[in-house]
C-alpha cells in the first residue's frame, strides 16, 4: 500500500500526484473544489446528538500507587472500544459508515443503544491524591482487512491533559520506554491519566493548572487526518470543587456556573458526504482538508431546544483545517453578546463579557456563557460561521452573513428558574514573573514548508530522535514563527502555554498571559509570530508538538521533544 512515508522516499509528493482513497492507483491532486460536492440537505431538522458518559466498570488493575503506577482503590476504571458502525448524518442520506469509540462493559459487550458517531463524554474531577484518578482500557476492533481512506491502527491522544508519556498518544511504534504502543485490530491498552495538578511530584501542586474541556482523538503517525475524518473522537470534561459541574452546590468555593443539561459540549467539523452517505476524502491533499457539509456533534446542521435561562456551551473546532468566526445570530443576521468563560487552558482568570464572535482554529476550545431569558418564545438563533475559507491552508475575511451550524429554539412563555451564575472571578493565577522570565531557557521553532512537506526548523518530523531535550521544572521561552502566508495552530502536549507576546506586542485579552492559559496557539499568514513561556513538570518522557492542520501534523509538521 503506498503511504505518505513510501510517497515522500519516492519523491512523488512533489511531482502532483496523490492515491486514490480506493487504493486503485496514482492520479493527480484534487484541490478541495474538484471533490464531489455534498448533495444539498435540508438544516435544523437534526435533533443535535449528546453522547453520554460511559460507564465505570470494576476494577481491572490492582493499586500500585506506591510503585508509582497511580492506580488506587479510589481509581475509576472504564472499557472503550473502536469499532467500525454505520450512523445517521442526516435524515436525507444513508447511513455513513465511520469509525468511532464506543463504551462496552465489563464482559465486553456494547453499551446499547449508541446511535452516536462521537465517543462517549467522560466526565472526571481532578485528582485529590493519587489513586483518584482514571484508567481508560482501549480496544481496537477496527476492521484489519478495511478498504478505503484511513488505517485501523490507532492510538488515542487525550488532547489537553497532563499525564505520562505512555498514556499520551505517541504516533508511533518507537523503541524506548515511555512511548504509547500503537495498537492493532484485536488488541488493547491501558490509558493511565492520574488527574493530578501539575507540580505535584516536587510536592507544589498548582490547582490554577487544571483543564476544563479535553478531547481525545486518533493521533496515528501519517494518518490522523483521514482517521479523525472517519470519526475518532469524543469530549472529555474536567470538573473540580470550583467548576463543580453543580449550579446548586452551596460550597462557597463553587463557581455555580450553567450546569447539567444546561452545559453543552459541541464540536464543529466539515466534511464531504456523497449522495450515498459515505464520507469523501482526498488522503493527501496536504495543504488542508476542507469540506462542504457541516456537522455539530456528528450531525448535520442539527437544532437543540432551549429554555429561557444560561447555558454554557464548550465549542470545539475538530475539523482538520478549517477556521471558524462564530456569531450568534438572529433569524435576520443581528448579532448577540456572548460572555467567554474558558479556552482549551482551561477557566479564564475572569469572564470576558460582551463578545460579539470567537474565532476557533483546528483543536482550539471556546467555552462562552449565553443568557437567553430576555429573549421571547418560539425565538430561532443560530451559531452562525461568518468566515471565509476555500484555502486549506489559511481563513480568509469575515462575512456579512454565513452558514448557521446549529439552531437554538428558544422554548417558555416566561424564564425559566436559574440558580446558575457567572461571578466575576473564575480561576485566577498570576502571569509568569520578571525572575522566571529572566531565567528561562530561550528556544525558537521555525514552522515552514520544503519540498511538499512541512517542517519544523528545516526539519521533517523524526519521531526516533527528540528535535528539542527540556529539563523538568526549568521554564523555556518558544518564539514560534511561520514561513510564507500558511496558518499553523501549534499544539503542545502535555503543558499549558502562556502567550507572552503576539507579534512583539501584548496579546489579546482571551490568550494574554495573567488571564488565559493556551494548548493551541495560531502562528503564520495574519496571526504573525508568538512567543511563549512553557514549564514542563512530573512526567519525563517523550512528547511531540506539531501544527493541529491536521494535514501539515501528517504531511510532517511535527517534532518529538523529551522531558528529562
Amino acid at each position: 500500500m503506498f503511504t505518505r512515508r513510501n510517497l515522500l522516499k519516492l519523491g512523488l509528493l512533489t511531482s502532483g500526484y496523490t492515491v486514490l482513497a480506493s487504493g486503485s492507483g496514482l492520479r493527480r491532486v484534487l484541490a478541495n473544489d474538484d471533490l464531489p460536492a455534498s448533495p444539498s440537505l435540508t438544516p435544523f431538522i437534526v435533533p443535535l446528538p449528546q453522547p453520554p458518559a460511559p460507564p465505570p466498570v470494576p476494577p481491572f488493575l490492582q493499586p500500585d500507587c506506591e510503585a508509582g503506577g497511580f492506580i488506587g482503590t479510589t481509581t475509576r476504571f472504564f472499557r472503550i472500544v473502536e469499532e467500525e458502525a454505520f450512523v445517521s448524518l442526516h435524515p436525507d442520506l444513508p447511513a455513513t459508515k465511520v469509525w468511532r469509540y464506543r463504551p462496552i462493559d465489563a464482559q465486553g459487550s456494547r453499551v446499547e443503544p449508541w446511535d452516536f458517531v462521537l465517543g462517549p463524554t467522560f466526565m472526571v474531577r481532578v485528582a485529590a491524591n493519587c489513586g483518584d484518578g482514571v484508567v481508560v482500557r482501549m480496544r481496537n476492533e477496527l476492521p484489519a482487512n478495511h478498504v478505503g481512506f484511513g488505517v485501523p491502527d490507532t492510538t488515542t491522544h487525550f488532547h489537553g491533559g497532563h499525564h505520562p508519556a505512555a498514556s499520551d498518544g505517541f504516533p508511533d511504534n518507537v523503541t524506548g520506554i515511555g512511548f504509547t504502543p500503537v495498537i492493532k485490530t484485536g488488541e488493547e491498552y491501558d490509558y493511565i491519566f492520574p488527574l493530578l495538578d501539575p507540580g505535584f511530584r516536587d510536592g507544589a501542586p498548582d490547582p490554577t493548572e487544571r483543564p476544563s474541556t479535553m478531547w481525545y482523538h486518533d493521533h496515528l503517525f501519517d494518518f490522523t487526518g483521514p482517521n479523525v475524518v472517519r470519526g475518532l473522537a469524543g469530549f472529555y470534561l474536567v470538573f473540580d470543587q470550583k467548576d463543580s459541574g453543580d449550579e446548586n452546590d452551596p460550597s462557597p468555593d463553587a463557581l455555580r456556573l450553567p450546569s447539567g443539561e444546561f452545559d453543552i459540549p459541541l464540536v464543529v467539523q466539515d466534511r464531504r458526504v456523497g449522495a450515498d452517505g459515505q464520507l469523501i476524502f482526498d488522503a493527501l491533499d496536504h495543504d488542508g482538508f476542507l469540506g462542504d457539509t457541516f456537522l455539530v456533534n456528528g450531525a448535520v446542521q442539527p437544532f437543540l431546544d432551549i429554555q429561557r435561562r444560561k447555558y454554557r456551551f464548550r465549542l470545539l473546532n475538530g475539523s482538520n483545517a478549517r477556521f471558524y468566526r462564530i456569531f450568534l445570530t438572529g433569524a435576520s443576521g443581528q448579532t448577540f453578546p456572548m460572555t467567554q468563560i474558558a479556552t482549551e487552558g482551561g477557566l479564564l482568570a475572569a469572564p470576558i463579557p460582551g463578545i460579539q464572535s470567537l474565532q476557533i482554529a483546528p483543536a482550539e476550545r471556546v467555552e462562552v456563557v449565553v443568557d437567553f431569558r430576555d429573549f421571547p418564545n418560539n425565538t430561532n438563533l443560530f451559531f452562525e460561521n461568518r468566515l471565509e475559507q476555500d484555502d486549506g491552508r489559511k481563513p480568509g475575511g469575515v462575512l456579512s452573513r454565513g452558514t448557521g451550524l446549529l439552531q437554538l429554539r428558544v422554548k417558555g412563555d416566561s424564564p425559566a428558574f436559574d440558580p446558575s451564575q457567572v461571578p466575576s472571578t473564575l480561576r485566577p493565577f498570576a502571569a509568569i514573573s520578571e525572575a522566571e522570565l529572566a531565567s528561562a531557557t530561550f528556544k525558537e521553532f521555525k514552522f515552514d514548508r520544503s519540498d511538499g512537506a512541512w517542517t519544523i526548523n528545516g526539519q521533517l518530523a523524526d519521531l526516533e530522535n527528540p528535535l528539542t531535550t527540556s529539563i523538568e521544572g526549568q521554564g523555556e521561552i518558544w518564539h514560534l514563527d511561520s514561513g510564507g502566508g500558511w496558518a499553523h495552530p501549534v499544539h503542545l502536549h502535555l503543558e499549558y502555554m502562556r502567550v507572552l507576546r503576539r507579534n512583539g506586542n501584548l496579546p489579546a485579552l482571551n490568550e494574554r498571559d495573567g488571564m488565559a492559559k493556551k494548548d493551541t496557539v495560531v502562528i503564520g499568514a495574519d496571526f504573525g509570530d508568538v512567543d511563549i513561556f512553557v514549564k514542563f513538570r512530573d512526567y519525563p518522557g517523550p512528547f511531540v508538538f506539531h501544527c493541529h492542520n491536521i494535514e501539515h501534523e501528517d504531511m510532517r509538521m511535527m517534532a518529538r521533544m523529551d522531558i528529562q
